[in-house]
């Protein structure tokens, strides 16, 4: 049963980081050129940057926390480990996106006082 869990938590936990990744790097593109709409190669590269350290930190999350999923014997207790896992890969996405938004809107707020 181990090896289904672990099948299952990597299947599911990557499908959703890549289709959460796509989408935030997909909106973001228009967040970030509205504020930095003079020097759009700086917000393609700040969009890219975020992508990339999103990618490398969610499933380097994922690989680390392999290592301590509980020994499963029934369904429920898969249910129950996918489950706690995804949710605080889910939590931690959402903090570090609020996290992302604040710092690129002070770094906004600097870079538009210096042009003005």
């Amino acid at each position: 049963m181990d090896i289904v869990t672990y099948i299952v938590y990597i299947l599911i936990s990557g499908i959703t980081i890549v289709y959460v990744g796509n989408e935030c790097y997909q909106n973001g593109k228009t967040y970030i050129t509205n504020f930095f709409p003079n020097d759009l190669n700086f917000a393609n590269g700040i969009n890219n940057v975020l992508r990339t350290a999103y990618y490398v930190l969610n499933l380097g999350i994922v690989i680390f926390t392999l290592n301590s999923l509980n020994n499963i014997e029934t369904i429920q207790q898969l249910i129950e480990e996918i489950t706690k896992r995804l949710s605080f890969i889910l939590l931690l996405i959402a903090f570090l996106h609020g996290i992302n938004l604040t710092t690129i809107y002070i770094y906004h707020k600097q870079f538009k006082n210096k042009s003005l």
